[in-house]
This record gives structure tokens, sequence and C-alpha cells, in this order.
């Protein structure tokens, strides 16, 4: 059976005009639209009536949506004139875990924003640690070799300077970052879910030493 093109144009022109990005319709309905017979017709049924003498009612639909925007990168924000001074009197310093190639991205100052869960409270030096979870999607279309890329380790720190909530995304929070500076040689260290924190012993040299994404190593 050869589905024509005038059934996938009446589709996705469908979608496309439907408010919500996105059109619910029963499965059997769905099929018919391009004269297919539902294969899984019969056995749906079986399920339905087995449920049924449970006192439950299913039904089987077929949602058809656009894709998700993706979240972007880069935002346009107000960033203070120098970066945060970092303390290196205090015992520890905050950290963030962040899969690669995102925390790659934020070193070199092609990706400032940092979607989180939490609303982020206090501004200033956040250290980047790069995780050993490894997504291939998350490589698709950029020209990074996730081999080359450092995992399981601090590699880097750069500034929160604010926090905005992501319009359309309840309880997604955008994190502001700028100035990253980027550690000479990436610190093995074992991360953690959501903030945690470091001893400043184990990343003074580094901080001392760091390079923006401008200066030459």
């Amino acid at each position: 059976m050869k589905i024509t093109s005038k059934a996938i144009t009446e589709v996705v022109q469908t979608v496309e005009n439907s408010e919500a990005g996105e059109v619910i319709v029963p499965a059997g309905e769905f099929w018919a639209h391009f004269g297919v017979q539902d294969s899984m017709q019969a056995l749906q049924q079986q399920i339905a009536q087995r449920l049924a003498e449970e006192g439950l009612e299913v039904a089987f639909e077929v949602v058809i949506a656009l894709p998700p925007e993706e979240l972007p990168l880069v935002g346009e924000f107000s960033v203070p004139a120098q970066p945060a001074p970092l303390d290196l009197s205090a015992g520890t310093l905050r950290a963030l875990s962040i899969q690669q190639p995102w925390a790659e991205l934020i070193l070199r100052g092609d990706k400032n924003l940092e979607y989180r869960s939490r609303r982020m409270r206090e501004m200033g030096p956040l250290l980047v640690h790069a995780s050993g979870t490894r997504v291939p999607e998350n490589f698709g279309g950029r020209d990074l070799d996730p081999d080359a890329l450092p995992y399981r380790a601090l590699v880097g720190v750069v500034d929160v300077v604010g926090v905005q909530e992501v319009e359309g995304e309840d309880g997604l929070y955008a994190w502001q970052l700028a100035y990253p500076r980027r550690f000479r040689t990436p610190l093995p260290y074992s991360g953690a879910a959501g903030i945690f924190r470091v001893p400043t012993e184990t990343v003074r040299e580094a901080l001392e030493t760091a390079t923006t994404p401008e200066t030459p190593l």
C-alpha cells in the first residue's frame, strides 16, 4: 500500500494549524487516513475487553506533534564589567556537574545559558565539572569529537550573573553565565547532583592559571 504525498501533507498542515501544535486522533482513524489497515486492531480490542472486565476504559490514540523547539545556547543579558572575585580563602567553592559537550561549549564562550529546574540564588563564581555521562544525541551536528573531551573532571570556572525563568517552560530556569575560564589541565574529580562543594586547595593552582577563550595557551 503506497502512502500518498497528499495524505502526508494533510496531516502536516493539520498539526501546523492546530493551536497546541499537536493533534490526537483515534488509532483506527489515523491508519484509515492513509488507507492502511490497523494491524494492531484485534490485539487492541482484546486488551480493551480484558480491561473493561476489570472496570477500566482504554482508548488507543495517536499523538502527532511538532518537535519541541530547542532551547537556545546563547542569550543576551547584562554582564558585569569585571569577573566576580574568587575567594580563595574560603574552605570550599561551589561546583556544578555539566554533561559534554555543554561544559566544553561554556568554556569556549559558545554557550552562556545553562538550564536547570532550580533557581540559582547566589550569583558569582561556579566551578565547571564535566560529568561522566555521555549522551550521543548531544553531539549531533557539532564538530566535536566526544573522545577528545574530558569527563569526570573539573575543567574550569564561570560566573553566574543572573537567572531567568524560561517562558513557556514551567519550573525551568536559565542560568546566565559570563567570564568562562578554562583550567590548563582537567582535574579528575567525582561530581554530584546539583550544586556541590569542592575544597579550595584542590583547585587553587588551576584557578590561578586558568585561561579565558581569548587567552592563548
